[in-house]
């Protein structure tokens, strides 16, 4: 079975031969630049380069699918957030919000804006190489983004003492996530995948998420039936409520307990995706360890066998191989 058949196949809510493995969160590292000549920021920018340090995460690696971009702030820029680019081994960053240089959003014109006409130049050339694995685009989710604009904890507080200027934030978010995961797939992308970190429980309690996060999240599941929500940190207390969404499947940490969570989730078609730990043993453990943890993963019923969540820069290419083997063995 070839792996874009056996994905395709899992997120159907359909068996397959063995577990896919790959990664629905950022997949850029250093020894991946190093091998590709690719590095970031410029490989945050250029789509020649981000085509070749995201294909490297396949033909080097050895994961099961190609996915960019590699960071949570590509509509954020294009509404007009100021960006930090990063360096080699950082990620791009908000470093002034609209709220900050006193700016409204603008969504008119938003696919021709910041780094968007990269990340759809870079769509159409992965898809012309032909490769047998499906390509992730991810985005910020509509909380996420919201956030961006406005500052997180200011985001909070006017969920609590100004809730309708909250709604407004987050359905102008919302509208900018529709349009923008509308546009990667018409240009090519396999599977769709938000990630809404600022809608994790750490962030906002499981009734704010039904009040504010929910409905936007329903509404970018629905562009495309094979669809990936990540949201970070102990999500249990709202996997349910993240499964009545309508994503094909959910990416989840390591400190979610995947038997509550396939509990959680019922007799739902939703594969479970993760969560071999990102930074406690992807970076900072041995092949063995990540093996291990791989398997437990497998055994306690995973779907799709990924990291927890992003991968950290740093982390060794042999290490995203011992994943890689676990699932084949």
């Amino acid at each position: 079975m070839e792996a874009i058949e056996r994905t395709y196949r899992v997120l159907s809510g359909q068996k397959a031969d063995r577990v896919p493995v790959f990664s629905a969160t950022q997949t850029g590292t250093f020894e991946l630049m190093k091998e590709t000549g690719a590095y970031w920021p410029e490989a945050n920018y250029n789509p020649r380069l981000m085509v070749g340090l995201s294909t490297a995460a396949h033909t080097v690696a050895g994961l099961e699918a190609i996915r960019i971009p590699f960071c949570l702030t590509v509509l954020a820029e294009a509404l007009g957030c100021e960006i930090d680019r990063g360096r080699e081994d950082r990620q791009p960053a908000i470093s002034k919000t609209l709220i900050d240089q006193g700016k409204a959003p603008q969504l008119e014109g938003l696919l021709g804006r910041g780094r968007v006409p990269a990340i759809m130049e870079a769509i159409r050339t992965i898809k012309g190489l032909g490769y047998r694995v499906p390509l992730i685009v991810g985005f910020e989710g509509p909380t996420t983004l919201a956030g961006q604009l406005v500052g997180v904890e200011r985001l909070c507080l006017m969920m609590i003492k100004k809730p309708e200027e909250a709604f407004n934030y987050i359905k102008l978010a919302e509208e900018a996530c529709i349009e923008y995961a509308k546009a990667v797939v018409r240009e090519g992308a396999d599977i769709i995948a938000p990630a809404d970190p600022t809608a994790s429980p750490s962030v906002l309690s499981p009734r704010m998420f039904e009040k504010f996060s929910k409905s936007p999240l329903k509404a970018i599941a629905e562009i495309h039936p094979r669809s990936i929500l990540h949201i970070c940190g102990n999500a249990l207390p709202i996997i349910g409520q993240m499964a009545e969404c309508g994503f094909a499947g959910l990416s989840v940490e390591e400190k979610v307990d995947l038997g509550a969570a396939k509990k959680a989730i019922g007799e739902r078609k939703v594969a479970l995706i993760g969560n071999v730990p990102s930074a406690g043993v992807l970076l900072n453990g041995s092949e063995d360890e990540v093996y291990a943890e791989a398997k437990k993963a497998i055994n306690a019923g995973i779907d799709i066998l990924a990291p927890s969540c992003g991968i950290a820069p740093r982390t060794p290419t042999k290490n995203l191989r011992a994943m890689v083997r676990a699932a084949y063995s």
